[in-house]
Parts: C-alpha cells; sequence; structure tokens
C-alpha cells in the first residue's frame, strides 16, 4: 500500500512539473506580430499579438489575444460574442478599398472608352480636274472687283486695327476671376497656419483630448476648403489661358483676313490689267484659271498635310492618355495590395473587446478568441 501511494505521489509531482514547465514556456514566447504595411491614405499600422503553445487539446482551448492598433475604430469588423472562423478578417479598412476599388472601375471604363475610339486616317487629294474654258471677263466686273477687295481690304484693317489692342491684354473678366480665386486660396492658407498654430500652443497647454480632436477636426475642414481653393486657382488659370488662346487665335484670324483681302485685291488689280490688253485675254484668262487651279492643289495638300499631322497628334494622345490610366491603374492596384488587413488565425468566438485607448492618432484595443464551447 505504501509503495502504491509513493508511486501516485510521484505520478502526481511528474504532472504538475509538466504544467509548471509549460506555463514557463508560455511566458517565455513571444507575440507574433503581423507584419506593418505601409499605405498611403490613411496610413494604417495592424499588430496582432498571439500567445501559442504547444500541440495539444488543453493548450488549443486556451483564449487567444490580439491587441489591435489601427487609424479608426471601424475598421475593426468583430463585434462581442461574434463566431470566428480561421480566415475571417477582424481588422480592415474597408472604407479606403472600396474607395480604392471605385476608383479602378472608373479607370478601366476610361481606357475602355478610349479604346472605343476608332480615328479616321485622313486621305490625300484627288487629282486636279482638267482645265475648262472659262468665258471672258468684261471691264466693268473688273473694276467691280477690285472695288469690292478695296472695301474688304479697308474693313478688315479697320477691325484688325480696332480689336488689336482689346486681344493682346488679358480677359478683364477673367483676369478678376483668377485674383479673386488667388485671394480665396491665400485666406484658406493663412487660416490653416492660424490653426495649426492655436493647436500646438494647445498641446503646449495640455489641455483635453477632447478639444484637441475637436480642433483637429476644423483643421481638417480647413485643409479641405485649401483644397477646393487650390482647385478654384487651377480652374481660373486654365479658364484665362483658354481665353488668351482664344484671343490670340481670333486676332490670327484677323491678320490673316488682311492678307487674304490684300491677295484678292491683288488679284481683281491682275484681272483689270489683263482685260485692258485684248489680244491676250484668253492667254490671260487661262493663266488665272491655271493659277487658281495651282493653288486649289496647294490647298488641298495642305489640307490632306494638317489633317495628317492632326491624326498623329490625335493618336499620339490617345496612346498617351493610356500609358497615363495604365500607371494610374497600377499606382491604384499597388495601394490595394498595400492595405493591410488581419485575419483570425483559429476558430472560436469573440469573448472580449476591450475599450479604445487613443494614443499618437492611433486606436487601440484588445480582443479575446477563445474555441467553441
Amino acid at each position: 500500500m505504501k509503495g502504491i501511494k509513493n508511486n501516485q505521489s510521484l505520478s502526481n509531482i511528474v504532472i504538475w512539473g509538466a504544467i509548471a514547465l509549460s506555463i514557463i514556456l508560455v511566458g517565455k514566447l513571444k507575440p507574433q506580430d503581423n507584419p506593418a504595411i505601409a499605405e498611403t491614405a490613411p496610413k494604417v499600422e495592424t499588430v496582432t499579438e498571439q500567445e501559442e503553445l504547444p500541440d495539444n487539446s488543453l493548450q488549443k482551448d486556451r483564449p487567444l489575444r490580439m491587441s489591435i492598433s489601427v487609424d479608426n475604430p471601424s475598421f475593426l469588423k468583430v463585434r462581442l460574442n461574434d463566431e470566428i472562423k480561421i480566415g475571417d478578417v477582424i481588422s480592415d479598412n474597408s472604407i479606403e478599398r472600396q474607395r480604392l476599388d471605385r476608383q479602378k472601375k472608373s479607370i478601366k471604363l476610361q481606357i475602355e472608352n478610349l479604346n472605343s475610339k476608332t480615328l479616321i486616317v485622313p486621305t490625300p487629294p484627288p487629282p486636279t480636274p482638267l482645265l475648262r474654258n472659262l468665258p471672258p471677263s468684261t471691264f466693268s466686273e473688273e473694276l467691280a472687283a477690285i472695288s469690292q477687295s478695296q472695301l474688304k481690304l479697308k474693313q478688315s484693317k479697320v477691325i484688325l486695327a480696332n480689336r488689336s489692342k482689346l486681344l493682346t491684354t488679358d480677359n478683364p473678366e477673367r483676369r478678376a476671376e483668377f485674383e479673386k480665386a488667388g485671394a480665396s486660396l491665400a485666406i484658406a492658407s493663412q487660416k490653416i497656419q492660424e490653426q495649426e498654430q492655436m493647436i500646438v500652443a494647445m498641446q503646449d497647454m495640455k489641455m483635453q483630448s477632447e478639444i484637441l480632436q475637436h480642433e483637429q477636426s476644423k483643421l481638417k475642414k480647413l485643409q479641405s476648403e485649401l483644397e477646393q481653393a487650390r482647385s478654384e486657382v487651377d480652374r481660373e488659370q486654365a479658364k484665362l489661358n483658354n481665353s488668351a488662346i482664344v484671343q490670340s487665335q481670333e486676332l490670327e484670324q484677323l491678320q490673316t483676313n488682311v492678307n487674304l483681302a490684300e491677295s484678292n485685291l491683288q488679284v481683281a488689280t491682275s484681272k483689270l490689267e489683263a482685260a485692258k490688253v485684248n489680244c491676250q485675254i484668253q492667254e490671260y484668262q487661262a493663266s488665272v484659271e491655271e493659277s487658281k487651279r495651282s493653288q486649289f492643289a496647294t490647298q488641298s495638300r495642305q489640307d490632306y498635310e494638317r489633317s495628317r499631322l492632326q491624326y498623329e497628334e490625335a493618336t499620339r494622345n490617345k496612346d498617351y492618355q493610356l500609358a497615363q490610366l495604365g500607371i494610374s491603374l497600377s499606382a491604384i492596384e499597388d495601394k490595394l495590395a498595400d492595405i493591410p488587413i488581419v485575419r483570425s488565425s483559429r476558430n472560436g468566438y469573440i469573448k472580449k473587446v476591450k475599450p479604445w485607448v487613443g494614443k499618437d492618432g492611433k486606436y487601440q484595443t484588445t480582443i479575446t478568441i477563445v474555441s467553441r464551447k
């Protein structure tokens, strides 16, 4: 009997020694940290601490505690008493993920839209038609043509002189809108600087975190207004630049009208001189017609060359836009891949969720996962 009791005591000592050794080993085990993955906006740094025990049924049932650190408490996707399985999402910036997915779909639609557009290749001009005999022009017609050309030349010069000063200066309305937008941008920048200085002063005074958070919210709102002001400045700058381009095109067109009127006057004068030479009327008319045909052929070639250059430019622009959209799509996909996500490493249910604790702009909590009953 005494030997049996001694053997039982020895067995108990061995069992309790094994349990104590297991507890010591558990205490020495280091928590496993999820790798912190950097992303652009907003930054999420998620760290998990897990207690790993040797493989036996008693230690598998021990609770698993995970420390979660996020930028926003909404990133936590589980609640108290939720059942959870291996691979289920515990923490994820789903708002940012959905926003990036929407941007990704938008860019893909733009790429599809560009690819669906067909650019028409310009065709060379047809051969110049054969010369036809024209009726002889009369002296009265030539005089009328000269008078009309002179009138058109005079009118085009007057219009050019009246519009030149206005077209060589900025559009006053566009300039005023641009300066107004610039003033709004300066005011927004000043407000942000004052808000930041006030926050620094409040931090130095160690004021309550609720007040600081309120002022930080105001700062974010002011920053949003600053971005809107910048966008408005860019829009007004674009309008001002577009107005300058339109004015330049109009001025160029007016100068072209003057040149064209001068050319028409010269042609009319030439016709008058040709009409005075009776013996050379037929030859002169033929030479005039040949000159017109040459001008038409030249204009056709110029139009074709202009269309070809425009087609090549449109093709380059399309390729450039597709390349830019491809880069943007790749960048968004990289951001999606960089969004950290924490998944459960075991089956069970959420037994405990500690209250959130704010520190250095982060929110921290600890959740406890226990095995299913």
